[in-house]
């Protein structure tokens, strides 16, 4: 037992012998079809659509990074800020095309919405096999695919589902970080410094470049015992010492953070070099056991109103580009978005690039604009009301 993982799922089977995970695993070794599925139905609606390709003057370089755990609580009345934590985050907005995700998620399943936004689908197989994806058609149109993961390989298996979804390469801290670190997980400060690197190792090749990465700085837990940054971020009414030390924990990794990303963002803006670049949080950060920070600061996670479950599902996004691919494509990059779930960001990305995309893209853009909210829980938004069932225009589009 000391010797092995306990966040690895091949370390845990292999602790256990053959038996055990043999039949563990058999209800995961196919993914069934969805209900009343029909092949030749899915290719008669598919093929309603057709794939165009990025035309070649417009083929900009596609960097998107899902931040871990990564919320505003600006937007909370509650909590006084002592520091503009937020204040590159803000600036990003103003510049650029933003919004909020409703994931399917909570303070953990990162994968969900990684999955989600790189295949557009709203619920995830496993990826066992070669599948199509976002990645894939990026390849097909010219670009180097690849990404970064500062943690280990193993974790949600990204080493292999990774391939599967069309990377070329995927550098993980067994394979690229841990030489940076003496094998510890890399933290942002070196992170953003190396996907930069990356981005200019690929411009050599003269190849437009497509990456999507994701952080791990800032994964909970908080400690509660000590404020670590030694620094008071924010308080609350009502906010326990616990409480207080939670928070501002959470909030001086967000600051790090942000500090880190705005100097990758501000190498870009004078490039000659056209870039859009992607930002996005997976999921709400956990804060203390069944919640309890966030109860101190009024935020009712448990209620059943339309206010909780956003409250409880929601993380911002940012779609921003250099003045050289404004420039290249043509679009200002401006603007809000409605809420949308994370299988519909990568449709925003075309959306603001002006490009059709593929087949599948296209369909699902199709479906956004009725049902731009479509949640596991079963809760959608058809116009622009939070439901639990939908019209039957709606539900046969879905």
């Amino acid at each position: 037992e000391a010797s092995i993982n306990v966040w690895s799922d091949t370390q845990q089977y292999v602790s256990r012998g053959f038996l055990y995970p043999f039949l563990h695993s058999l209800s995961s070794t196919a993914d069934p079809a969805p209900e009343g599925y029909s092949v030749k139905e899915a290719q008669r609606l598919l093929a309603q659509y057709q794939q165009a390709d990025i035309p070649q003057d417009q083929r900009v370089s596609v960097i998107s990074v899902m931040l871990e755990a990564f919320s505003d609580f600006s937007q909370y009345d509650a909590i006084q800020f002592k520091r503009d934590v937020y204040q590159t985050w803000h600036q990003l907005q103003s510049e650029g095309y933003s919004g909020q995700l409703v994931t399917n998620i909570f303070a953990g399943g990162t994968v969900d919405t990684e999955r989600s936004y790189l295949t557009g689908f709203p619920s995830l197989g496993s990826f066992r096999t070669a599948s199509w994806a976002y990645p894939r058609y990026f390849a097909d149109q010219g670009y180097t695919v690849e990404g970064a993961h500062p943690s280990y390989e193993w974790f949600y298996n990204r080493v292999n589902i990774n391939r599967n979804l069309g990377f070329e390469n995927y550098y993980f801290m067994e394979n690229y970080f841990g030489t940076l670190t003496d094998e510890e997980v890399a933290t942002d400060d070196i992170f953003f410094p190396q996907l930069r690197k990356l981005y200019e190792e690929n411009a050599q090749t003269g190849k437009p470049y497509f990456n999507f990465s994701v952080t791990y700085q800032n994964h909970g837990p908080y400690d509660d015992s000590v404020n670590a940054y030694g620094r008071q971020y924010a308080t609350a009414p009502g906010l326990s010492q616990t409480g207080k030390n939670i928070l501002n924990n959470y909030l001086g990794g967000v600051e790090d953070t942000l500090e880190h990303l705005g100097d990758f963002v501000d190498s870009f803006r004078e490039s000659d070099q056209p870039v859009i670049l992607v930002f996005f949080g997976d999921h709400k950060p956990w804060l203390g056991d069944d919640s309890y920070v966030y109860s101190q600061l009024g935020i009712d996670l448990l209620g059943d109103t339309e206010k909780d479950f956003y409250d409880y599902y929601t993380t911002p996004f940012v779609i921003w580009a250099n003045d050289a691919a404004q420039k290249t494509l043509g679009k200002d990059f401006s603007g809000e978005s409605e809420p949308i779930s994370p299988c519909f960001l990568m449709n925003k990305v075309f959306e603001q690039a002006g490009w059709q995309g593929p087949a599948y893209l296209q369909s699902t853009g199709s479906l956004m604009q009725t049902l731009p909210v479509v949640q596991s829980t079963g809760r959608r938004v058809e116009n622009g009301a939070l439901v639990t069932a939908v019209s039957p225009e709606a539900e046969e589009k879905m």
